[in-house]
This record gives structure tokens, sequence and C-alpha cells, in this order.
């Protein structure tokens, strides 16, 4: 861990759906836009979603899927619902901030 003036640095890793895709060439294609970033998260949380929900159909089912897996599917695809939803509250209350400026 590094430190600046005392504070421990904490490095974020995120698991590989929610990283971007970096393009080979840069020039060839134009930065993503906000709305293209958040889209391409909620489509990340939908498929975890469906992914907790099949495996739970298939535990269900007597598939060959093990409780552990489901029970980290279902918690995953909760806590990125969670955060999805906190991300969607912050985003409204900076929305109501702006428009209660008054020019």
């Amino acid at each position: 861990m590094n430190s600046i003036a005392g504070s421990p640095t904490f490095h974020l890793q995120l698991p590989h759906s929610a990283r971007l895709q970096q393009p080979t060439d840069m020039a060839d294609r134009s930065p993503q836009t906000f709305g293209e970033l958040m889209a391409a998260g909620v489509m990340g949380v939908n498929d975890s979603q469906q992914n907790a929900t099949a495996q739970v159909h298939e535990l269900l089912s007597g598939g060959d899927v093990s409780q552990v897996e489901v029970l980290t599917a279902v918690q995953k695809a909760d806590m990125s619902f969670r955060l999805l939803v906190q991300v969607r509250n912050k985003l409204m209350s900076a929305y109501e901030e702006i428009n209660a400026i008054r020019i």
C-alpha cells in the first residue's frame, strides 16, 4: 500500500465485466459518451441478474451447481443492483440541484 501524507491508498479491482474495453487504436474510435457508459452499466447489472436467476433455476431443477455458487451470484447481482440505484439517486440529486440554479 502506498501512502500520501499518512493516508493509505487503496486500489479498486473491477470485475472483468465491469472494465471498459480499450480499443486497440484510439484514433479510430471517439471516446465513449456518458450515456454509453451508463447503458453499459445497466446492461452489466441486467446480465448479473439474469445469471443469478439462471443459477437459481438450475439449482432448483437439480442441476450441477453448488449452493455457494448460487449464493455468490445472487449476492453479486444484489450488490450491483444496489450500486446502480445509488448511482441513479446521486444523478437525480445532481440534476435537481442543477435544475434549481437560477441564472
